[in-house]
Parts: C-alpha cells; sequence; structure tokens
C-alpha cells in the first residue's frame, strides 16, 4: 500500500462551486488546504494540519496524522461531508 493512502477517503466540500471532493492522499490533502476558503485560513486547527500534511509528505509525520489533522480542520469550518 502506499505510505500516502489513507486508509479512508475524506469527503469535504470547498472550491469555488462547494463541489463534493474525494481526499485520499496525503498530497490530495495538501492541495485540498490550499484550496480553502482564504477566510477560513487562519483557524488554529486549518494551520496546525498544514504543518502535520506537511510534515507528513516530508516523511516526518505519518498519514494517519496527517487524516486526522485534516478531518478536524474540515470540521472546524463545517466543509467535512464524512
Amino acid at each position: 500500500m502506499d505510505r500516502m493512502l489513507f486508509d479512508n477517503p475524506v469527503s469535504v466540500r470547498i472550491g469555488s462551486e462547494s463541489t463534493q471532493r474525494e481526499v485520499t492522499t496525503v498530497k490530495g490533502a495538501y492541495e485540498a488546504l490550499v484550496d480553502w476558503p482564504h477566510a477560513k485560513r487562519s483557524g488554529p486547527l486549518y494551520r496546525e494540519a498544514v504543518e502535520i500534511v506537511s510534515a507528513a509528505l516530508a516523511g516526518t509525520r505519518t498519514r494517519e496524522a496527517a487524516r486526522r489533522a485534516f478531518v478536524a480542520a474540515a470540521e472546524e469550518i463545517g466543509v467535512l461531508v464524512s
């Protein structure tokens, strides 16, 4: 299994059209965080998610930690679907 692949995908609604997006990898989580609504990028869980997801991409944190941080940040701003 790819070490960057999440065990379970995370569904969020973000982007200009608020379409549902399936995030299945650490890289996908990072890309979704980049697409985060600008007004919501200052929350503490967003900043923590960026740090942890970036660290996972660098190999110093686990994909599980990245997924947990991403889910928490998505919940914080109400974009988590599942």
